[in-house]
């Protein structure tokens, strides 16, 4: 069963429930709507490497950070937000598939740090090639598609000549 778009769950809101029928109320629709489809796309693609989501978001967190990839347990789970109990259930299949390692911490030898291996680099870019390119034949790229087509006109504060405009990056 294929789910409804945001705009058909939208339009049923503002024929059924109007008065939650805002601008602010289509556009967490759609951001939640997007989020979801985005997250399905990864955790397909993923899953073909074997891994779960949160063992993706642990290697892209490590690729992320400078050479030699590596954080502190703590820094590696707030960045992805899960628990210290569940960072180590993780951790534990990274290590014994050979994705990450864990190194002495030289300021502190009582913590250690987690290291990106070279296979986990290596697997943790070809996901996120494959995430990436794998999302042109996924149901989040055909919504993005129709909603381009729909409207592809700068947001009314923009058009409007906002101090914002003509910023290409936040500052």
């Amino acid at each position: 069963m294929q789910r409804p778009t945001a705009e058909r769950l939208l339009e049923r809101m503002g024929r059924n429930w109007p008065e939650t029928f805002t601008p602010v109320s289509g556009l967490i629709m759609r951001l939640y709507r997007l989020s979801s489809l985005a997250l399905e796309n990864g955790r397909q693609q993923v899953a073909r490497h074997g891994l779960g989501f949160t063992e993706f978001e642990v290697l892209v967190a490590l690729r992320s950070v400078s050479p030699p990839h590596e954080l502190t347990p703590t820094e590696l789970y707030s960045a992805i937000l899960i628990s210290s109990g569940g960072l180590t259930k993780v951790m534990r299949g990274l290590e014994s598939r050979g994705l990450v390692t864990r190194v002495e911490h030289e300021a502190d030898r009582r913590s250690r740090r987690v290291r990106l291996t070279p296979e986990g680099r290596a697997l943790a870019e070809r996901m996120m090639a494959e995430v990436l390119s794998g999302g042109r034949r996924t149901a989040l790229s055909r919504t993005l598609a129709a909603r381009h087509r729909m409207s592809h006109r700068p947001p009314p504060e923009v058009a409007a000549g906002s101090p914002g405009r003509g910023r290409t990056r936040p500052r």
